[in-house]
């Protein structure tokens, strides 16, 4: 015999959530990378020439290609994400997780994903970012969290 749950107790679920958010959440940057090409006819300047196919994915600063400089530019990103430093607090999202040392699991909404997924880092806790930047990157995937599945998603993140 199936049971049906009114829809009125997934809305007050998700409202509780939403607001643990809201109230325990913090401000983190997401870093994403813009590339800027500055046109530059100086034989002699000291920016390194790549002339792989695979430029793009060598990291590292500013470089020459095609007598063009080509400047790589963070762009950050504000977004609220509830975030656990305790891994005995983690959301379990299945399986033996193991972890390196001062990994954190961040909680968020669903629509903020994708910004999440196309971010190079990830800059936690804006607010003492002036005493001490925190800077991760993704761990693996991200796991849909709660009932249905379908508004929060949970993301572990490594210490880079």
């Amino acid at each position: 015999m199936p049971i049906n749950i009114p829809q009125s107790v997934f809305d007050k679920y998700n409202e509780a959530i939403d607001y643990t958010i809201e109230i325990f959440g913090v401000t983190c940057q997401l870093v994403s990378i813009n590339k800027v090409e500055e046109i530059v006819h100086t034989p002699n300047n000291n920016i390194p020439e790549k002339n792989s196919i695979n430029a793009h994915r060598i990291r590292g600063g500013d470089y020459e290609r095609a007598n063009k400089i080509i400047k790589e530019v963070e762009v950050l990103t504000d977004i609220k994400l509830k975030v656990y430093y305790d891994p005995r607090q983690w959301v379990n999202v299945g399986g033996n997780i193991k972890a390196p040392e001062g990994s954190v699991q961040t909680v968020g909404f669903m629509s903020d994903l994708p910004k999440i997924l196309q971010a190079k880092a990830m800059i936690i806790h804006k607010d003492i970012k002036d005493i001490k930047e925190l800077r991760y990157e993704m761990m693996g995937e991200y796991a849909p969290v709660t009932f249905k599945n379908d508004r929060y998603f949970s993301c572990l993140w490594k210490r880079i």
